[in-house]
């Protein structure tokens, strides 16, 4: 039975992607982390917002607490003023100051309620009557607050009071005209009680009611209200969390763990595994429906898999007998190949030994007998000057013919060794100058005294320069000039081997094209003697051969500028 890839028990796809899942968190491990993070989060927001609550209440409720104690004390105050004029006067009318003023009831009012409680209540000022009313640091502070500032007319918070923190109350006391008999001008006069005036004005501050309030109760109360608080708040947390995972596990989590355990199955090759969607919510159901799809898509391509491969495999097997008859047809081709390329060794051959003795013999002849004519012969001399020159123009031809061949046949191989570019210049001016002395062509060669030794092929290097000349010469008019010149190149370092002529130049289409083979681009007179279209060929074959560079330069009627460019790789270092 044929399986799908990666569907079979212990598949590679399947164990690198439980490789993939055993590197994961599960959901419910992610969904767990999510809800006590964000549990404990909430939990101490609130325990703090509570706090902060509870506190802000609690200072209110002291807050409310001291003002109704400062109004009760106030009214105290007012109805004893009120009383003075009954207290100090007889029945008949008579003026008697009994001692009881407005200042000392309040004073006794204050002392009495704070004896046997944690409350205080007493009136203070700078520079009191009595030392009991002395302010301490809280109060001299309010009071200062008080007289550099008439709108502020109280001033509380927790404080330290006798070494404990307590609820601290101060309510500035408004000089009225009551007070001013007792306490206003001139300053330094004896007052009814003995006492020298203060010089105090209507509408200032006489001072203020200092209130002290024991916190234990309200601390006690905000801890238990905290505690309270975050008990209820625990339970509601708890409550919504289990219903919000007992949820989650009945609509996702199941339905999902389902989903996976039948991918599961599908990974053992169980492809007709189905899924219930049972509670699952709509997205995991639309996921379960895909599945099934899925599923019965995979059911339906498995059953129809041996089919397919019957059919692949006759399609195979027709392939494969069309190769083999292709391979014959190939084989076939080889041989014929084969022969074609036997005869053209055997053309080769023939050409080599029937072709170049003759005409080495007719080159050898043409010279003795233009030697041997006479002084009155010159119409015979050019005969047999006409006769050499074909001849020679001829084994050129079959030179490079042979040349060409055995480059296709990859039998031309490249020799590496040092050798001097003098002896070249030297051999190929040797070659060309009686040439150019007969087509009446001024002929130089010269060698840099800095030019090195360079590593290449002796001989193919002579024939290129050959080549690169004897073109030079065949497209330069009468009276024009050819320059072979090898220099030393510095930037980037390299040896540049030039040959130069006045010829008719070549044109910038076609000088992409002339080192192609058998590629002429002048077939006009100017030419002096007919090629076969190789010479530059060879030129270019022999310059890869050995690692070198070739390019020209030129510009139409203006002459031609061949470049060999020697790399600097393969110039041998002077020191070694």
């Amino acid at each position: 039975m044929v399986g799908f890839p990666g569907l079979r028990v212990g598949g590679g796809f399947w164990r690198r992607r439980g490789a993939m899942r055993h590197r994961r968190f599960s959901l419910k491990t992610i969904y767990l982390a999510v809800l006590t993070a964000a549990f404990s989060l909430s939990f101490f927001a609130f325990v703090m917002f509570d706090i902060g609550s509870q506190q802000r209440q609690a200072e209110a409720a002291l807050l409310e607490e001291a003002r109704t104690f400062a109004r009760e004390m106030d009214a105290v105050w007012q109805f004893m003023d009120n009383s003075q004029h009954t207290i100090n006067n007889t029945s008949d009318g008579t003026y008697e100051f009994k001692g009881l003023h407005c200042a000392v009831v309040g004073k006794s009012v204050g002392r009495l309620f704070s004896v046997g409680s944690d409350y205080a209540i007493r009136y203070t000022n700078f520079d009191p009557r009595s030392e009991q009313d002395i302010p301490d640091a809280f109060e001299s502070e309010a009071l200062a607050t008080f007289y550099v500032d008439s709108s502020v007319t109280e001033r509380y918070g927790v404080a330290d009071y006798n070494g404990e923190q307590r609820f601290r109350y101060m309510q500035a006391l408004e000089v009225d005209e009551s007070c001013l008999e007792c306490h206003g001008s001139p300053a330094g006069e004896l007052d009814i009680t003995g006492h020298a005036k203060e010089g105090w004005e209507r509408g200032g501050v006489g001072g203020a009611i200092s209130i002290v309030i024991p916190m234990d109760q309200q601390q006690q109360a905000l801890r238990e209200n905290v505690i309270h608080d975050t008990l209820f708040f625990l339970l509601l947390m708890m409550v919504i969390g289990g219903v919000v995972y007992l949820t989650t596990t009945k609509f996702v989590m199941k339905p999902l763990g389902r989903l996976h355990g039948a991918f599961e199955e599908m990974g053992e090759g169980r492809l007709e595994t189905y899924v219930d969607e049972g509670n699952a919510a709509k997205e995991v159901g639309s996921l379960i429906d895909e599945f099934n799809g899925m599923a019965g898509e995979l059911r339906g391509m498995y059953e129809h898999l041996e089919s397919q491969v019957q059919v692949r495999t006759g399609e195979l097997r027709q392939a494969n007998e069309l190769l083999e008859r292709q391979r014959d047809s190939l084989e076939k081709l080889n041989g014929e190949l084969a022969q074609e390329t036997q005869f053209k060794s055997d053309m080769l051959s023939m050409v080599n030994h029937e072709l170049r003795t003759p005409l080495t013999s007719i080159i050898t002849f043409a010279q003795i007998s233009r030697d041997a004519c006479g002084p009155d012969s010159d119409k015979e001399r050019r005969a047999w000057d006409h006769v050499e020159k074909n001849s020679q123009i001829l084994l050129t031809m079959i030179n490079d013919m042979l040349d060409i061949a055995r480059s296709d046949a990859g039998t031309v191989h490249a020799t590496c060794e040092p050798m001097d570019l003098g002896d070249v210049v030297a051999l190929v001016r040797g070659t060309m100058a009686p040439l150019a002395t007969r087509y009446e062509v001024s002929f130089s060669a010269s060698v840099a005294s800095d030019v090195p030794l360079v590593m290449g092929d002796y001989e193919k290097t002579a024939r290129m320069v050959e080549n690169l000349a004897s073109n030079a010469i065949k497209f330069t008019p009468d009276g024009g000039s050819v320059d072979v010149r090898v220099t030393l190149a510095k930037k980037p370092a390299a040896v540049v081997i030039a040959v130069s002529d006045t010829g008719i130049g070549i044109a910038d289409e076609d000088q992409g094209r002339i080192f192609e083979r058998f590629v002429q681009v002048d077939s006009t007179s100017t030419r002096k003697y007919a090629g076969s279209g190789l010479g530059l060929a060879l030129v270019r074959e022999y310059a890869d051969l050995q690692g070198f560079a070739v390019s020209v330069e030129s510009r139409l009627g203006q002459g031609a500028t061949f470049t060999i460019t020697i790399p600097a790789n393969l110039i041998v270092d002077g020191d070694e």
